[in-house]
């Protein structure tokens, strides 16, 4: 077994959908929102607002059509997608319209993977499946009858495996075990297991079982990194699969390194990138007819890119530093903002420089 970066493990490789995604470098379809088994799956991650809705999202943006999904992925340079729901089997003629759609535009070498829980899955729908493309299926339920679903697969030109929770209990240790085993048996090619976290969907069946926080994370559930080292030591000693153990950092990981590739690609004149892939500038405030006057001031003194609203001056965080001496004369607020680079931004962090005419360190 392999100690990686993050806390991660891993055993004979990874999946290559799995080495896109740790680049970033993986567009995440959420295709759907409905799902028949959210009753069953109790720490299921979906947020409230999505479950049960039959909406769609690339990279947390809800988009309209295909011409939406193909601009997410080419602001953030993608090199593959990640189709996930709710349950996406449930909306399969969707799943592979999306899938053609990605392969046409970005070419054959584009890696998509779906993942299921296998509600959908017959020799129909992944004959549709192999004929639009897709690259891996990953099977997540813990039921066996289901499981025969991933033998189905296996007869299909798909990278085929399954991927699911490390629950800190030992009946799903055992279990895990056993899928194991059935993957081996079957020349399956991975078993995937995720850190179990914390999430606004699930975080109140979670304390209700009383599972509690790892105590050097937020979100990662105590003990989950646990059960999934004893099952991958059982995987390398015992089958032949690829196993892989994906943290919760790993996942944050993802997030940044989108946010990496996607920031140089919107970044505005006046902002500049952070090594997060955040997003900063400096924001002057005042009455509007202060605002021009300072304006047409800036631009004796210094060139440089700015954008003017109502009673807000956008500029380069470096020169809001530079002229916060001319701000104190003005009695006009500075501060320096941090957002993240998506169509509709939030806000991460705020500083004053100058605030009622104070100067802030």
């Amino acid at each position: 077994m392999i100690e990686l970066p993050y806390g991660s493990l891993m055993v004979r490789g990874k999946s290559p959908s799995c080495e896109i995604c740790w680049r970033g470098g993986k567009l995440v379809i959420f295709v759907t929102g409905l799902c028949s088994r959210y009753s069953t799956c109790f720490y299921c991650t979906i947020s409230p607002e999505k479950r049960g809705k039959d909406w769609v999202f690339a990279d947390e943006i809800k988009v309209k059509d295909e011409a939406e999904i193909l601009r997410e992925a080419r602001l953030i340079e993608a090199e593959g997608a990640g189709i996930t729901g709710g349950e996406p089997s449930l909306v399969i003629d969707r799943v592979c319209r999306y899938v053609k759609i990605l392969k046409e535009n970005f070419g054959k070498e584009f890696d998509v993977h779906l993942y299921t829980n296998s509600v959908g899955i017959d020799l129909d729908s992944l004959k549709v499946l192999e004929s639009a493309g897709l690259d891996e299926i990953r099977f997540h339920t813990w039921l066996e009858k289901d499981w025969e679903k991933i033998r189905l697969a296996m007869d299909f030109n798909f990278r085929v495996g399954a991927e699911m929770p490390a629950i800190p209990e030992r009946m799903y240790e055992r279990k895990l075990i056993e899928l194991a085993e059935f993957l081996d048996s079957i020349g399956a090619h991975f078993l995937n297991i995720n850190e179990l976290e914390f999430s606004e969907g699930n975080r109140s069946n979670l304390l209700s079982k009383g599972y509690g926080v790892r105590t050097d994370s937020g979100i990662a559930v105590f003990g989950s990194k646990e059960v999934a080292r004893k099952v991958l030591e059982y995987v390398e000693k015992e089958t032949g699969i690829v196993g892989y153990f994906c943290s919760a950092e790993v996942k944050e990981l993802q997030v940044l390194n989108r946010w990496r590739r996607r920031a140089k690609n919107v970044v505005k004149p006046y902002q500049r990138v952070t090594e997060q892939g955040t997003l900063v500038f400096g924001v002057i405030r005042g009455a509007r007819s202060e605002l021009l006057e300072f304006k047409e001031l800036l631009e004796k003194v210094r060139s440089c890119p700015f954008e003017l609203s109502e009673n807000e001056l956008l500029v380069p965080p470096e020169i809001l530093l530079e002229v916060r001496s001319m701000l104190l004369s003005k009695e006009l607020d500075g501060e320096i903002v941090e957002i993240a680079p998506l169509d509709c931004p939030f806000e991460i962090s705020r500083h004053p420089i100058v605030r009622n005419g104070s100067q802030s360190s």
